[in-house]
């Protein structure tokens, strides 16, 4: 790797691991400024000494990382990745590389690319696709923007796992999102079925129901089924969600996901699209979602 000096913006848990990981690549000491609610300058001893064993130097002001830096990163909290991106834009030099690993939305990302590239920086659109605590530095960055083909040119070398998206910022935050929709969701619902099993005293038993049939098939092919018969049976199976919904208050469960379940299933079928679908013959996913889009963009069809 040429001698790059790589300075961090925050420092939560993947700035940390991604800059202990660099310093033990033997990389030039990663600098790092905070300017959060917690840690902050003066910085406390205790973060100091965290710093420390991360192998990395705390600077006092973005101001000195943008003049010793080559490569920033931008790791804050998603309520001030657009602030500080744009402060970051404001002190950059001509060349420099902004990589944004913050969970933002798409039109965030693209706010700040925007004021990178104005001020003569390249900007990359990077997103965990997974958590550190499990990958560590290897957790999979989809990026986007027209910096990221330099990003991974110079961090995969290094043990990063970097796929692109292509050359525009937001294309693959927008990714993230929608993969975070699905798998924020499953957690959510894995929750509340779990908590109302242990109230019911059927834990084990649930578990296994639930695990046995998705672990007996590919989930591509769960996803598929979702979507194709979803345009046939929402309406049926809301009328059930409502019954389920039912039995966790009995058992003394409020059944937030399950009543959010419901209603997802009724906004699919007052899309009024069964009928069609039942006398096709044949048709796909793409089919069903391309319909979806039809008549979501022509709600008079309604």
């Amino acid at each position: 790797m040429p001698e790059q000096t790589i300075g961090f913006v925050g420092f939560g848990e993947a700035a940390q691991c991604f800059a202990a990981h660099l310093a033990g690549k033997g990389a030039l000491a990663p600098l790092v400024f905070c300017e959060g609610k917690t840690n902050h300058p003066p910085y406390q001893e205790a973060f100091r000494n965290m710093a420390a064993a991360h192998g990395v130097e705390l600077v006092n002001s973005l101001h000195e990382l943008m003049t010793r830096a080559d490569v920033v990163v931008s790791a804050v909290v998603v309520a001030t990745a657009v602030p500080v991106g744009q402060a970051i834009a404001a002190l950059l030099r001509p060349g420099m590389l902004v990589v944004d690993i913050n969970a933002s939305t798409p039109r965030a990302k693209r706010l700040v690319g925007d004021a990178v590239v104005a001020k003569g920086g390249t900007f990359v659109d990077a997103n965990l696709m997974g958590a550190v605590s499990i990958y560590g530095a290897a957790v999979p960055l989809y990026c986007s923007g027209d910096g990221a083909a330099r990003f991974a040119d110079t961090f995969a070398p290094l043990g990063f796992t970097i796929e692109l998206a292509g050359p525009d910022a937001g294309t693959a935050a927008a990714v993230k999102m929608l993969r975070s929709v699905v798998t924020k969701g499953m957690e959510a619902l894995i929750v509340e079925a779990l908590t109302a099993a242990s109230l019911a005293g059927v834990r084990s038993e649930a578990l296994r129901g639930i695990c046995e049939p998705m672990d007996a098939t590919r989930y591509s092919k769960f996803v598929d089924m979702c979507v194709r018969t979803d345009v046939l049976h929402a309406e049926r199976r809301a009328v059930e969600m409502d019954g389920v919904a039912e039995g966790l208050r009995e058992i003394g469960l409020q059944p937030i996901m399950t009543e959010a379940t419901a209603a997802r299933l009724r906004t699919s079928a007052k899309l009024g699209l069964r009928d069609d679908f039942v006398a096709r013959q044949a048709y796909s996913a793409d089919d069903v979602l391309d319909a979806y889009v039809a008549r979501i963009a022509d709600p008079a069809r309604t």
